[in-house]
């Protein structure tokens, strides 16, 4: 009888302290680290650059056959750590002066990769200018130029309202205008007042959009040190001048926080 208490005294404490030990396990949390994403800043992007413009975006020059400032422009890109990729599209044309970029503007390729672009880089203007040095080289006047200042001012800006029609925030790069002739005709000095006149009236076109910038780059070809910048026809940049033409884009674009807010 003896044996039998005490078997169910032992069998109700060992019951008892189970249950105590099955309490106190199921009341202990279990507590998992939630995994922190990296902000999608971080993450590199792949962007789309639209090139439109003159001879100097086609590239023309360019001995080393990089494709010019745009394409020595695309590897630079791609080297920044917020940057995968660049899709580059080059609609760049010899010869293509403001009035020819507005035609350029309406084929549907164009306004198809204008809608899907990060970035549209352009140089443009410099045709437009060479057209009156070249009619008025022996009696330089500054008149014809502002006559024309004032219709490659209208084209620009008609230009500027077709890209943001197609898209609002892509970020323009306008490259300025240079002398060319700064070593071939050097006597030639209204030039340099005259480029520097269009170029800041683009300047001043430009700062009215939150989202363009302009690129200087007539001082690259200005001393004459840097004569060897030019390419065979003593005109377009060499790989040289489109190598500097390329760092300069990169630097302003920099400076400017463009790739902060990479879609």
């Amino acid at each position: 009888m003896k044996k039998i208490v005490l078997t169910f005294i032992s069998f109700v404490i060992l019951t008892g302290c189970l249950q105590q030990q099955s309490s106190t396990l199921t009341t202990n949390s279990i507590s998992l680290d939630t995994k922190v994403q990296p902000p999608s800043s971080f993450i590199p992007k792949t962007i789309k650059v639209v090139a439109i413009g003159d001879s100097l975006t086609e590239g023309i020059g360019d001995e080393s056959n990089q494709g010019g400032y745009i394409g020595m422009l695309k590897e630079e890109l791609e080297e920044e750590k917020r940057i995968k990729e660049v899709e580059l599209t080059n609609f760049g044309v010899k010869g293509h002066k403001t009035s020819n970029l507005q035609k350029k503007l309406k084929e549907q390729k164009v306004i198809s990769s204008l809608k899907e672009a990060d970035f549209v880089i352009m140089t443009i203007g410099g045709n437009d200018l060479m057209k009156v040095v070249r009619g008025n080289l022996f009696s330089l006047d500054y008149e014809p130029f502002r006559l024309e200042q004032k219709n490659f001012e209208k084209n620009l800006k008609d230009i500027f309202t077709t890209i943001r029609k197609h898209n609002a925030k892509a970020e323009i790069v306008y490259i300025g205008l240079y002398n060319p002739f700064k070593h071939m005709l050097p006597e030639l000095t209204e030039i340099d007042e005259i480029i520097s006149e269009w170029n800041m009236s683009t300047q001043q076109m430009l700062q009215k959009d939150k989202h363009s910038i302009y690129v200087s780059v007539e001082d690259i070809f200005i001393s004459e040190s840097e004569e060897m910048l030019l390419s065979e026809d003593q005109f377009h940049p060499n790989s040289k001048g489109y190598s500097l033409i390329a760092d300069r884009v990169l630097e302003k674009m920099k400076s400017e926080s463009l790739f902060v807010d990479i879609r």
